[in-house]
């Protein structure tokens, strides 16, 4: 492995430079009461970052926004999906369901929802509020689709 372009040390240490002015501005008055603390904290996240950057190929067009040298993170499925005939549908718990669609991003055509602890008729009530229908069920779990 060779040793790290002068290029990429001096950007890294510039941008670093730039993190740690820009969490302590964030932070305002707060970092005054206890700045040992908060610079230790920003140190870790500083770690974490620099440890997700990748060098670009040509070291001389670095960019101007750290971002762009981030590696993009995989983000597991979290969804679990049950096989209802030949349909995998997606399961979702009755609260997971009630934050997605006040955040107006619950975009399911067909689904199941795992009421919890919440009554039934309550759960259906509720997510039918939401535009969809309850039409049947799938073991312990309430089938609803796009009405």
């Amino acid at each position: 492995m060779s040793p790290p372009n002068e290029n990429w040390i001096d950007y890294l240490r510039s941008k670093r430079e730039q993190f740690l002015m820009n969490r302590k501005s964030n932070l305002g008055l707060d970092y005054l009461h206890d700045s040992k603390s908060w610079d230790a904290i920003f140190e870790q996240e500083w770690i974490v970052l620099q440890g997700k950057l990748i060098a670009p190929e040509n070291l001389n067009d670095l960019p101007e926004n750290i971002s762009d040298l981030i590696e993009p993170i995989q983000t597991p499925e979290i969804i679990e999906k049950i096989e209802i005939g030949e349909h995998l549908i997606n399961l979702y718990y009755y609260e997971d369901f009630i934050m997605l669609s006040n955040q107006g991003i619950f975009r399911e055509p067909r689904f199941l929802i795992d009421k919890g602890r919440k009554w039934e008729k309550k759960a259906i009530e509720s997510v039918t509020q939401y535009g969809y229908q309850h039409i049947g069920f799938h073991k312990e779990y309430l089938e609803f689709m796009e009405a």
